[in-house]
């Protein structure tokens, strides 16, 4: 019993340290869309068993920062945190994989999170925002003007990812453990 609680208590206390390392590093001064909230999704939906950690870190630590930045559009909000919830999915995906593997996989993680991402973001600016006439050439312009922060996007979810998943595959590796965090 007393070893539930500990557990307990240091998954609240990682959780609670991967909302704040969000938080602070989505408000600092950074590039535009170079930030680790994927990253730490993808952490989350690897280290956790229950995907609702994982979901939980993106949307608290995202709701938190946007009330201290501001929310332009709420249509726009929601499309944000959908497609940054897609990391959770794919930080899931690199549970079970032997090291080759789960070294490879991270990058091809990333690389299709950046890229739903961009997806699902941008065809919601595209349909909200009113900068784009709703036609197949305005969409395409939607899509071409995101390019930029697109590198970004894709450039901060490699770096973050691997530097915190290597990390925790790190821990792994020498502590020869399987999982980093119950499923609490």
């Amino acid at each position: 019993m007393e070893t539930n609680k500990k557990q307990i208590a240091l998954n609240a206390l990682l959780i609670a340290g991967m909302i704040g390392f969000a938080v602070v590093a989505r408000i600092a001064p950074h590039p535009a869309n170079f930030a680790p909230i994927a990253a730490l999704g993808m952490m989350g939906g690897y280290i956790f068993a229950s995907r609702k950690w994982g979901l939980s870190i993106v949307m608290v630590a995202m709701l938190i920062s946007d009330l201290l930045i501001g929310i332009e559009s709420m249509e726009l909000r929601l499309a944000v945190y959908g497609g940054l919830m897609m990391s959770v999915f794919a930080g899931g995906m690199l549970r079970n994989r032997d090291n080759k593997s789960f070294f490879t996989g991270v990058p091809v993680a990333s690389l299709g999170s950046s890229i739903a991402f961009f997806a699902i973001s941008n065809l919601a600016v595209f349909a909200f925002s009113g900068m784009y006439a709703h036609s197949f050439s305005g969409l395409a312009l939607c899509y071409i003007n995101a390019i930029p922060f697109f590198w970004n996007t894709l450039a901060g979810d490699l770096i973050y990812s691997g530097v915190l998943l290597g990390a925790v595959r790190m821990v792994q590796i020498y502590s020869n453990r399987e999982t980093v965090v119950s499923a609490a």
